[in-house]
């Protein structure tokens, strides 16, 4: 659908429109208008997905909550927003198309997410009530940018920078803190060279 970026529709129609688009197409919802945004990944930022839903299913009470990938929406309110994983509680909306309760988000970082992920998203995720952590990824190091509700139930203005595979993401509601060894265990190594 050529030039969908610039319809302007309800939350409803935005869901019919595109549910009728090929997988190879992504579109979120920004302030009433439909933006395309870029589809598919590298394997290695799929991979990082992947692996923080099998960390954060082995860490979580799965009678209360549930990690799932990108095909869950986001709904900030204003936006429609796909994040990379969504962790939200197991009591959800079945038959639902996005989540109002996320409880952790996690965008894994690409050249041309970084800007949207670190600021823009960051600012709509942190303003949701349900959310008590907010993590952005690098594919390309050991490195996460991580936003957890403190005691006063706020999140600080800026991510927290952990850099290396010695440092760890602890979010309260996870049975232990993930270190970023595990997250990034054998991810970033290069292939090895034929001969």
């Amino acid at each position: 659908m050529t030039g969908i970026e610039f319809l302007k529709v309800d939350k409803p129609t935005f869901f019919k429109l595109i549910q009728q688009q090929p997988e190879q197409y992504r579109f979120e919802y920004v302030r009433g208008r439909i933006m395309q945004q870029m589809a598919g990944g590298t394997r290695k930022h799929v991979r990082i997905a992947q692996r923080f839903i099998e960390i954060f299913s082995a860490r979580l009470d799965r009678q209360k909550w549930i990690a799932l990938p990108s095909d869950l929406a986001v709904d900030t309110g204003q936006t429609i927003r796909y994040a990379d994983v969504v962790v939200e509680p197991m009591s959800g909306e079945p038959d639902a198309l996005a989540t109002a309760t996320p409880a952790i988000l996690v965008e894994v970082l690409s050249k041309s997410s970084e800007d949207r992920d670190l600021f823009l998203k960051a600012q709509e995720y942190l303003a949701m009530p349900s959310l008590q952590a907010y993590i952005v990824a690098s594919q390309d190091e050991p490195l996460c940018f991580v936003w957890t509700r403190d005691r006063t139930g706020a999140f600080p203005t800026d991510g927290v920078e952990l850099r290396g595979e010695d440092k760890t993401i602890d979010i309260p509601m996870l049975t232990s803190p993930i270190p970023l060894a595990e997250v990034y265990r054998g991810l970033l190594a290069a292939p090895p060279k034929t001969a």
